[in-house]
């Protein structure tokens, strides 16, 4: 009997909701962009230096459809690749201010911004400071200029400074690949960035001369270049189960990534949220089967084929959407292993691929895996702070601990986390590289002595003869008898659906889509990726449908509610979906329909709304309060999402678990960004009584898991004189 095998199934998922604001064909956000230099491109590359590790990267039809439409397309005719420049005049004759709006500041001579151009530069929510402040300090000249205006304001940098703070917002959003050495892109271009920089013995980079109009211009040139190879790349990559050659399965998300189960029925949330207020029911399965089938039919006019596996949104699932999946040829989906806890029947292993079947038994069944939650947190949380070789080597320890037995059948173990957001806040590994080649090279050596071989789930099921993977037909996996309706958040929909802001965005959906329905405007075929010809009728037509379906996006609800704490970072998305929504009233009307005029007003009204609510409810000014910074250092614990804080008042969420999240991003009182040192200020009168303690990253409501020491709590009275600040540490866990 030959010894049974680790499997081992790496999925990176890439995502990037729609920034587009359909009244001026423009993007509102560059984050396309930054990361497609940063992160889409060397990531996949990476793998292609070790032809013993295959891996899946999921990339979303937004995030493609951005890329290819206002990138490759609209830079492709202006950028001379023989003289790395655009040209700007006829650039900006057909394209200007349809791009996204850091294209164009880079094109245009800084002395010529206008307000508009400098709120861009510097001032709105998002700008060219947009880099976190782990990657920033990589470069201290860009570190200086965002200081330098942070204090005294866009007047006090001069025209040269402002020329710098657009370039350096491209440069430093480049992978250190194309900073330290030339890149020969799988399109046959070159990238090599080296002769702007020199990097110092403490891994930080400088100028080497002064920033000129032509070196920014050159900055799109570069940027369209690597872009442009984003998809190549992957394409030359792309695993092929018919003939088992390539190394990386390609998947992809319906496609306006959508909480699926929510579409098909809203009502699934009061399963995993009995004690959550619910919005009205949306229960639309024919939206959800859209969702799926236009991803899947965009997925083939990129890629030629149709796909085979699919990452639900947030690895949303719940056992009623499985049949949507089957019916429109997905052979296996994902999630996290919480959700295999609560699933049917019990105390299943998560080491092993089940079975799932939908309504019509097994014409429509569908594979599906678990992520193991530690292991996946650990590439995107952890190891921010570690070495990438000893992070690597810590990953390949907890892997080898699932090494079956010699008496157990072949094992299959899942790791899933989001392939963009982890590294630049890695520390001490710039971009997480390091790790990346790391990992890798290990998992090479382990391939060659075939304690664990990397797959991808095509490979799993179907088999790989020249790799010694055996097949694992759907038919022959364990069967789930019932799949919990949940995410991989929490295992249930709480990011997205029980707040009131997030409820009245299901209401506002929920009217859009009666309102579109009863209009009479035909929905237009899923699989027609492609719409009518501009300006006639059956364009609006289309235009109102895709507007709809945009709005039935995850990302609009993530930010409602007091569960995503980024400062500011809420309201552009408050911007982005009431947008969709009156465009769907907007090219219905001009489609012909007779609908009823709406105004969808914002949810997000003010700042206040969420941070004012002691002073409102005290009605005293702030000079008449003391103010209080409660800090948590957390580095001696595993924080998966964050460290929140119960306490006996309503700023500190009456008792309530997991509701009052505390900050680490160098906002709100917390004194270093990243160093989980967890940070919430509030403000009372003087000898008010504080009781309070803290969680770890639990599910809102629920004290376990993470309650630090139930049972107790922490006790202050604050003797603090008003206007006056008293600043707590406290430890997790110790009082």
């Amino acid at each position: 009997m030959s010894q049974p095998t680790l499997f081992l199934n790496i999925i990176w998922h890439q995502h990037q909701p729609l920034y587009l604001d359909p009244a001026t064909d423009q993007l509102q956000g560059p984050w396309v962009r930054t990361h497609g230099t940063k992160d889409y491109y060397d990531m996949a590359a990476v793998i292609g230096r070790y032809p013993a590790v295959h891996a899946t990267v999921n990339l979303t039809s937004s995030l493609l459809w951005q890329l290819e439409e206002y990138y490759v397309k609209r830079l492709k005719p202006f950028v001379d690749l023989r003289k790395n420049r655009v040209h700007a005049r006829k650039y900006f004759a057909a394209y200007g201010g349809r791009t996204d709006p850091w294209i164009d500041l880079a094109l245009k001579p800084t002395a010529l911004f206008d307000e508009r151009d400098l709120g861009f530069l510097v001032s709105n929510t998002w700008n060219a400071f947009g880099v976190s402040d782990v990657a920033i300090q990589r470069f201290p000249e860009y570190s200086a200029l965002r200081d330098k205006f942070r204090s005294s304001g866009i007047g006090s940098l001069s025209e040269q400074e402002r020329r710098e703070v657009k370039f350096w917002f491209y440069l430093a959003n480049f992978d250190p690949d194309f900073l330290e050495q030339r890149v020969r892109l799988v399109t046959g271009t070159t990238v090599d960035l080296r002769e702007y920089l020199h990097k110092g013995q403490d891994g930080t980079y400088v100028l080497r001369r002064m920033v000129t109009e032509e070196d920014c211009n050159r900055m799109v040139a570069e940027t369209y270049k690597v872009l442009a190879a984003i998809v190549p790349i992957h394409k030359k990559l792309m695993y092929h189960p018919s003939s088992y050659k390539g190394q990386i399965e390609i998947i992809t998300t319906p496609y306006y990534h959508p909480i699926l189960p929510l579409i098909y029925d809203s009502d699934l949330a009061k399963l995993c949220q009995p004690d959550d207020a619910m919005p009205s029911r949306f229960h639309y399965p024919h939206d959800a089967d859209v969702q799926v089938a236009k991803a899947a039919a965009f997925y083939k006019r990129m890629f030629g084929i149709r796909p085979v596996g699919m990452w639900p949104a947030e690895g949303s699932v719940a056992h009623d959407i499985v049949a949507v999946f089957g019916k429109n040829g997905i052979r296996w989906i994902a999630t996290d292993e919480k959700i295999l806890a609560r699933s049917k029947p019990p105390d299943m292993p998560k080491y092993q691929p089940y079975a799932v079947f939908g309504n019509h038994g097994s014409a429509d069944s569908v594979a599906i895996v678990f992520r193991d939650t530690e292991l996946s947190d650990k590439i995107g949380f952890a190891y921010q702070t570690w070495k990438g070789e000893d992070a690597a080597e810590d990953f390949i320890r907890h892997v080898l601990r699932y090494r079956p037995a010699s008496h157990e059948q072949d094992r299959l173990l899942t790791v899933i986390l989001d392939g963009e957001n982890a590294w630049e806040w890695y520390r001490q590994d710039h971009d997480g590289k390091e790790f990346q080649n790391s990992l890798y090279r290990k998992l090479s050596e382990l391939y060659e002595r075939r304690e664990v071989i990397t797959v991808s789930m095509s490979e799993y099921l179907r088999g790989n003869p020249y790799r010694s993977v055996p097949a694992h037909p759907i038919e022959s996996l364990p069967r789930l008898e019932w799949l919990w309706p949940g995410s991989w958040i929490n295992a249930n929909y709480d990011t997205w659906i029980g707040e009131p802001e997030e409820n009245q965005a299901w209401e506002y959906l929920l009217t859009a889509r009666r309102d579109l329905e009863k209009s009479g405007i035909p929905e237009p075929k899923p699989e027609a990726v492609l719409p009518p010809r501009k300006g006639t009728k059956g364009w609006y037509a289309f235009k109102a449908w895709e507007a709809m379906y945009a709005a039935e996006g995850s990302d609009w609800f993530w930010w409602y509610g007091t569960d995503q704490t980024a400062p500011a970072g809420d309201k552009p998305f408050d911007l982005a979906f009431i947008t969709l929504l009156n465009n769907i009233y907007t090219f219905a009307k001009k489609a012909g329909a007779k609908m009823q005029l709406r105004t969808f007003e914002p949810i997000i009204r003010t700042e206040s709304a969420r941070e004012g609510r002691a002073q409102a409810s005290m009605a005293q000014s702030s000079d008449q309060l003391v103010e209080v910074r409660i800090h948590c250092d957390a580095r001696d614990i595993y924080v998966r999402k964050s460290i929140y804080i119960a306490g006996n008042l309503p700023e500190l969420g009456e008792w309530v678990p997991n509701k009052v999240r505390m900050y680490d991003d160098g906002s709100h009182g917390d004194e270093k960004a990243g160093d989980n040192v967890w940070t919430i200020s509030i403000r009372v009168p003087a000898g008010t009584q504080l009781e309070y303690k803290f969680t770890n990253s639990g599910a809102l409501g629920s004290w376990n898991p993470g309650e630090e020491f139930p049972g107790l709590h922490r006790t202050l009275h604050v003797e603090k004189n008003p206007g006056e600040r008293l600043e707590i540490m406290n430890r997790f866990g110790v009082l």
